[in-house]
Parts: C-alpha cells; sequence; structure tokens
C-alpha cells in the first residue's frame, strides 16, 4: 500500500493545507465589457437574399466552405489584367487564402479562362501573372472560378470536394407520395 497506518496521517494535514493555501487567491480589477455595435448576418442559404437558382453566389460558397469545417472571412476585393469580373478575396482558416470570381453562367467562366493556364489560371508562360502570389490551385465549377493560394494540400482537397460537389441546386417541389392506408375498425368479439 502506499498510504499506511502512519504515513496517511502525516499525509492528510499536507493535503488540507496544500488545498487551503490555493483557495483564496488576491482578487484584481477586471476591464468593464466593450460593446460594439453587431455586424450584420450574411445571407445565408435559406435566405430569399441567396435563392439556390444552380449559380454560385458569395453566400453559398462561405456556407459550403464552413460546412467543410473551415472558417472563412471575405478580405478585400482583387482585379487582375485577364478577367473582367472582380474577385473577392477570402481568409480560409488561419493561413490559406482564396480568390472567388462569380460569372452569369458556366459559359462566362469558361470564356474568360480560355486561354488561360488550366492549373493557375495565369496567361501561357506565366507562373503568378498579376496574383498576389504563386496559385496553388484553380479550380472551375458552373460560374464559380476560386483560386488557392498559400494552403496546404490537406485544405486544398478540402475546400476542392466542398467547390467539386456543385452548386446549389434549385428546390424542386416534390410529389406527395405518401398514401395514407387505414385499418380496418377494430371489433370486439
Amino acid at each position: 500500500m502506499l498510504f499506511s497506518g502512519m504515513n496517511r496521517c502525516r499525509v492528510v494535514p499536507v493535503l488540507a493545507l496544500a488545498l487551503g493555501a490555493c483557495g483564496d487567491a488576491p482578487k484584481t480589477e477586471q476591464a468593464p465589457m466593450a460593446y460594439t455595435t453587431p455586424v450584420p448576418r450574411p445571407p445565408t442559404p435559406s435566405d430569399s437574399l441567396c435563392p439556390r437558382d444552380g449559380t454560385w453566389k458569395a453566400c453559398h460558397l462561405e456556407d459550403r466552405i464552413n460546412k467543410a469545417g473551415m472558417g472563412i472571412r471575405v478580405l478585400d476585393t482583387i482585379s487582375v489584367p485577364y478577367f473582367d469580373a472582380t474577385g473577392t478575396r477570402y481568409k480560409i482558416g488561419k493561413t490559406a487564402k482564396l480568390v472567388a470570381f462569380y460569372f452569369a453562367d458556366s459559359a462566362a467562366g469558361a470564356a474568360a479562362t480560355g486561354t488561360l493556364d488550366k492549373l493557375r489560371l495565369t496567361p501561357p508562360g506565366d507562373s503568378i501573372g498579376m496574383w498576389p502570389s504563386s496559385p496553388f490551385e484553380a479550380i472551375r465549377t458552373a460560374n464559380l472560378i476560386a483560386v488557392l493560394f498559400e494552403v496546404n494540400a490537406t485544405q486544398a482537397e478540402r475546400v476542392r470536394l466542398a467547390l467539386t460537389a456543385g452548386a446549389p441546386q434549385p428546390y424542386t417541389a416534390q410529389p406527395d407520395t405518401q398514401t395514407v392506408h387505414k385499418l380496418p375498425t377494430a371489433t370486439a368479439h
């Protein structure tokens, strides 16, 4: 036994003194809580401001990345000379960056990238182009073109899987196929 007989009598008072010493810590002044005005919540896929019409919108992209388990927030916008559309630059997690370009439809997105390198979205022979740093990967799905920067392979895979699952599809009314079957009335015999 670890504590037997006489040793147990010596350990208990020592433990009581040690625990009692922790009980009355000096109280410190706390700074008063500061309140800020609430930030408006961005539209979510269920809002009427973010309709599900089969095309990507910022609210769909942000929702999909969040559901993939990665935090996402808007940093700023970016323009590159070989795209007519202005891109939205996001921060994903602690370090990764994503630039998203939203086009009217998939044909407009394909036309915008037709002459560019398919992996890095840069002009032929150019590895960086007008991007802030060397692109890690480019993802094109429906009307969305997303370019990843400063991302590791795991983050890139999670973003790729979240986006290539497809644009949010419109709601369709499902026919009511449930038929209610009534049991015969029970009778006593």
